[in-house]
């Protein structure tokens, strides 16, 4: 299975009105109106048939097409809890995060670098970075890729760090200028208080605060 066969089989699965919806949301591109739940298919399906390191190729070219669709599914190629030596991979995904041109495709690569940072938590110095970018799609990729460490529900002492973290600017993020931040900032927020109320409500607190004195 090479891209050019995935591309055929995303082409196959799209349909006319889907791109015309997804252009009117998203702006002129390029779109093939693929339904987001047979992208999953048949990502999962493309997973079990393209081993590495051929499929961080394919993912490759697939990004490179610049077919929404197609970028889609090279973050879902990517997207595996267990990944062997997975440093290429990381890097990939960090390199198209600063390429991405809309929140779906920034999502995309969030979920699949987030399982890469469970792995390896001094990954997280990446987080941080982006979460102080000027760009609005770094500060939510922040969010993203830092999105399951606030679903920890046993988080160890090194995760319990890393959560205190990003406790320090999601503050700030909660009170973003832009929407698709703030309110990804406030889906963190409520996994956390999930299972911890404690350090959520302290976080409420402290925007509160904020908001009052301004």
């Amino acid at each position: 299975m090479n891209a050019t066969e995935v591309m055929n089989r995303l082409k196959a699965a799209g349909a006319a009105e889907r791109a015309a919806d997804l252009e009117t949301r998203f702006g002129t591109g390029n779109y093939l109106g693929v339904p987001p739940q047979t992208l999953e298919d048949m990502a999962r399906e493309l997973r079990q048939e393209i081993a590495f390191p051929a499929r961080l190729m394919v993912a490759q070219e697939l990004w490179n097409s610049g077919v929404l669709e197609a970028r889609l599914m090279a973050a879902k190629l990517l997207t595996q809890a267990r990944i062997a030596d997975d440093a290429a991979v990381w890097d990939q995904i960090c390199a198209w995060i600063s390429e991405a041109g809309n929140w779906a495709e920034l999502d995309a690569l969030a979920n699949a670098g987030a399982r890469r940072i469970v792995t390896d938590l001094s990954r997280m110095e990446t987080v941080h970075r982006l979460a102080k970018s000027e760009r609005t799609l770094d500060r939510r990729a922040a969010l993203g890729l830092s999105l399951p460490l606030a679903k920890l529900a046993h988080p160890d002492e090194d995760e319990k760090n890393a959560i205190d973290d990003v406790l320090f600017w999601l503050t700030h993020a909660l009170q973003d200028a832009d929407k698709d931040v703030s309110r990804m900032a406030d889906t963190w927020l409520r996994s956390l208080g999930k299972h911890d109320r404690k350090h959520a409500s302290m976080v409420r607190r402290v925007v509160q605060s904020r908001t009052n004195a301004d």
